[in-house]
């Protein structure tokens, strides 16, 4: 069988810090796919070289015909969510992106494939990659023979090719043969001469089948869930009826099916927990479950309930939300500090300026693949961004600073470093100088549909400012600190975060926070300069840094799409306290947010 075209091949794995002959072993593996034309790429032979290395990363992501994810432990503690704040940040985000791909692309399984080394096993392989139910591609060394599966995979060289089919015989039919009688199962034997009446005893034919053992509750379980599911069976009173079939491995643990309906389910280490029939048909019809959603965490007998809280799953704490007069059950996340992205501007800002404040809203839906930016979209873009909060926090800055700037209004941006297509498009809000049009602060919003830069919809809302500009537009003499406040970085965050989530996204989804998710919606609060922050934002509310804080730096939070504007807050407030940590202030105290900064 000739060979196909060459396979471009990027590998994805994690530093093991107590075991450096695993990059070692990661090298061999990129060697021998390339000895073997195989076109294979890892960053450890790039390092010569000054790198964006988000940007990088991203398109070896998107140009591979495979991503293999090498298995250890650090990389499924890194993909799993498991992962320390400052533990190979960069592989956590690498595989936030492999994980979101793969929920988003019904056909990312033949392209996303679990590598395991020598020394390695497939308890390494991060949960969402589904280990247990999906191929594994072990290599025992680094020769044909140990990796032949792989190579088998990468080069399109099946070990079996499916035969051409033949013709059908001719079968000429048979007659049925009568159905043989059962023997009696009991027999009476008379001999010699009797007089009288002759009694048979027993049932003539009757048959006595042996009983077959009942399955056990627990039984197909590891002992320790066997145990807990039989705990949970006494917590039901009795009502679970019988086992249908043995406990089965699925997701993150085991489960069992009742005559009752109700199914018995438990996380590995947790405890075993009832679950009705038809909350169960609801969290079995979420996308990405169970590996993603993964378990109710109490007892769920009732099958009325509307919100029930899920843990164990590869995308943490979250709430299935049911309300069948309205629509399908949905999965929503519980807010929290993530600790997988921190920092990297991934997404290039708008332009240059000396004070960008943003918000990116990550957001996995199930969408078509046909979804396109069409007109229409651009229409309800444009009608809803003048209510967005952004556009009423801008003007209101500059008039606090006294600064005199020309109307504003949303348009399309254009310019050499924009492009505008039906998957990625951007509208500026411009606050200008009146004497000579140079942009004082902006605003700027961006959506990207699934492509070349993100597997999900991706929409950007930031304000930049320029200071030189606009210092101009206020009167001589103003002695108003121009630079933004801890909590007005805050205040803007909020805003964006709103119009990010919510505003922009609502003209392709008709209701963004209802929508179906294939992973986690994310927002990353940014900062950054390109200056020296002190020169532009006022963080003395904080106190006195220990150092100089660098120029740029954000959080991700994971949190429901339709938090309302005080949740916003609160959560941005979480995060500017967090950042200003990061910056040297290592005091900071989310109390000190309710302090105004100037007078």
């Amino acid at each position: 069988m000739g060979r196909c075209a060459l396979a471009r091949v990027f590998l994805s794995y994690a530093k093991e810090p107590d075991d450096p002959a695993h990059q070692d072993a990661v090298l061999q593996l990129w060697a021998f796919l390339r000895d073997n034309g195989v076109d294979a790429e890892v960053d450890l032979v790039e390092t010569h070289e000054r790198r964006d290395w988000p940007l990088w990363i991203g398109e070896q992501l998107r140009e591979a015909d495979f991503v293999l994810v090498i298995a250890s432990p650090a990389y499924r503690r890194s993909a799993e969510g498991r992962g320390g704040a400052h533990e190979e940040r960069g592989v956590q985000w690498e595989a936030r992106l492999i994980r979101e791909a793969f929920y988003a692309d019904r056909n990312a399984v033949k392209r996303i494939v679990p590598v395991v080394l020598p020394g390695r096993s497939a308890d390494d392989v991060p949960g969402f990659l589904a280990p247990a139910t999906s191929t594994v591609y072990p290599v025992s060394d680094f020769t044909v023979e140990g990796a032949e599966a792989l190579l088998r995979l990468l080069t399109n060289q099946p070990e079996f090719v499916r035969r051409k089919l033949g013709t059908a015989p001719v079968l000429e039919p048979r007659q049925v043969p009568p159905r043989p009688q059962p023997a009696p199962a009991v027999q009476n034997v008379v001999t010699g001469d009797v007089h009288g009446v002759v009694i048979q005893v027993g049932n003539t034919g009757s048959v006595t089948v042996s009983g077959t053992p009942a399955i056990r509750v627990g039984e197909g379980a590891n002992p320790p869930t066997e145990r807990a599911f039989e705990e949970a069976a006494r917590r039901s009173g009795g009502r679970l009826g019988a086992p249908i079939g043995r406990a089965y491995r699925e997701g993150p643990g085991f489960v069992q099916h009742f005559t009752s309906g109700a199914v018995l389910c438990a996380v590995a280490g947790k405890r075993a927990v009832v679950v009705a029939g038809p909350i169960w048909d609801d969290l079995s019809a979420l996308p990405g479950f169970p590996e993603g959603p993964g378990f109710p965490a109490e007892d769920q007998p009732d099958a009325a309930t509307r919100a029930i809280d899920l843990n164990g799953g590869a995308w943490r704490n979250g709430v299935l939300h049911r309300d069948p007069a309205i629509q399908a059950a949905r999965w929503q996340p519980r807010p929290r500090l993530d600790t997988e992205t921190i920092g990297p501007f991934w997404l290039p800002a708008a332009g240059p300026a000396d004070l960008t404040v943003r918000a990116v809203a990550t957001l996995p839906w199930q969408l078509g693949d046909d979804v396109e930016i069409t007109r229409q979209t651009r229409d309800l873009i444009e009608a809803a961004l003048p209510e967005a909060p952004i556009s009423t926090l801008l003007p209101a800055l500059s008039l606090l600073r006294r600064a005199r700037t020309a109307p504003a209004r949303w348009e399309r941006a254009s310019g050499a470093d924009v492009r505008q297509t039906g998957r990625d498009t951007r509208y500026d809000y411009t606050l200008r100088r009146p004497a000579d049009g140079r942009t004082a602060v902006r605003a700027v919003a961006r959506i990207l549909l699934p492509g070349n830069w993100t597997s999900a919809v991706t929409v950007s809302v930031e304000f930049q400012a320029n200071f030189t500009v606009w210092a101009a537009t206020r009167p001589k003499g103003t002695a108003v600190d121009l630079r933004v406040t801890a909590n007005e970085i805050v205040e803007l965050w909020a805003a964006a975060w709103q119009t990010a989530a919510v505003v922009v996204p609502g003209a392709l989804v008709p209701d963004p926070e209802r929508a179906a998710l294939l992973a986690p919606p994310a927002v990353t609060l940014q900062v950054k300069t390109d200056t020296s922050l002190p020169a532009v934002a006022d963080l003395s509310t904080f106190g006195r840094p220990e150092g100089l804080p660098g120029p740029q730096g954000g959080v991700t939070l994971v949190a429901p799409i339709g938090l309302g504007h005080s949740e916003r807050r609160t959560w941005a407030v979480r995060a500017m306290t967090r950042l200003a940590r990061q910056w040297g202030f290592v005091d900071a105290d989310e109390s000190d947010l309710r302090r105004r900064s100037r007078s």
